[in-house]
């Protein structure tokens, strides 16, 4: 199982009861990451300055897990076990006290900030309750929106806003039982399932693109595992990595909605190691950014774009890395013999 599997699995668990790299220059802040990490035995969240330099927001005995980024940088939401049952907390960037989210009795996960800070996305199930729903609440008032829809469960993948904070998509079940892209709107209006007809299999790891138009996953077809980009206006649903034998994950929309990045197998003769690429929003002019022959995975647009950021096994643990798209070159972030896990790249400067 991979260090990332690893990671999800425990969210799961809670949800249902050597090559020579570079440290980042001084001017590179935009590659700043918030991340789990278990070098003291516990998951914690680090903050790492993108120079190399790593601190410990969290301590103690509690798993603490799913960092998110406010917009502005200046908070960080994420779930712990440190009162018994998992919960979002928001603590400061800089460090303090973590803050729970709600006051009731919920089992909590994978928060996710509007993308004007005002709002947290995230999955909740009551204790007297089976079910798994959307619930996003407004960090002003304190008042919120539970998505129930049709009565089954919401999860696991991380709510994906559009760029206007108007829309959210996320994976939940569908009526024949499988995992299917769900959008709605903020106000808890206009649910309504979009993957269905791309296939009869299962769907997940939405991404809307930044004007909330599309929204890219990956579905399952029997083998492989492609990405889709569904068009919400027509309900056109193409699948932009057709006649590729080969597992993607993760299709992230860039900052200006011209591409995808996302993680593959498809340059792996065996096709069981991922490589990071790129690709046009329209499925065109892949590009393999990193072709290392130790598995890079998970990645996401720094801020401004002109970074990735990923999770490698290249040093033999699970650690961060970042590459300039425009060069080529390959930076270090997070660097220790144990493993640091899933991560949050700190947004573009306000």
């Amino acid at each position: 199982m991979k260090p990332a599997q690893i990671v999800l699995a425990l969210g799961l668990t809670v949800l249902a009861h050597s090559v020579a790299v570079h440290a980042l220059p001084a001017t590179a802040a935009d590659a700043e990451v918030a991340f789990v990490s278990i070098r003291n035995g516990n998951a914690h969240i680090f903050l790492s300055d993108g120079r190399g330099n790593d601190r410990a927001l969290t301590a103690g005995e509690s798993v603490n897990l799913q960092p998110s980024w406010s917009p502005d940088g200046a908070r960080i939401a994420f779930t712990s076990n440190r009162e018994g049952v998992n919960k979002v907390f928001v603590m400061d960037a800089q460090g303090g006290e973590a803050r729970r989210l709600t006051s009731d009795d919920a089992i909590e996960t994978t928060p996710s900030w509007s993308p004007d800070g005002s709002a947290i996305a995230f999955y909740s199930r009551g204790a007297a309750s089976d079910q798994v729903e959307l619930r996003i609440v407004e960090l002003a008032s304190g008042k919120h929106v539970s998505i129930v829809g049709n009565g089954l469960d919401k999860g696991p993948d991380v709510p994906a806003w559009s760029a206007d904070g108007k829309r959210i998509a996320f994976p939940g079940l569908g009526a024949s039982g499988k995992s299917e892209i769900w959008v709605v709107e903020r106000d808890g209006s206009n649910l309504r399932e979009v993957s269905a007809n791309a296939s009869k299999r299962t769907k997940g790891q939405p991404s809307l693109s930044p004007d909330g138009s599309q929204v890219a996953y990956v579905a399952d077809m029997r083998g492989t595992i492609a990405i889709f980009v569904t068009d919400l206006a027509t309900g056109e649903s193409r699948n932009l990595t057709v006649g590729v034998e080969a597992s993607h994950e993760n299709p992230r929309w860039s900052p200006d909605g011209k591409q995808l990045l996302f993680s593959s197998s498809r340059d792996d003769e065996g096709r069981t190691r991922m490589d990071i690429f790129v690709m046009n929003a329209d499925g065109s002019e892949v590009r393999n950014l990193t072709r290392h022959p130790h598995e890079d995975f998970n990645a996401q647009w720094s801020g401004d774009g002109q970074r990735v950021v990923f999770n490698s096994l290249r040093t033999g643990t699970s650690q961060i890395f970042a590459l300039d798209v425009a060069s080529g070159e390959t930076l270090r972030v997070s660097e220790n013999t144990s493993h640091d896990l899933e991560f949050a790249a700190r947004p573009a400067s306000q």
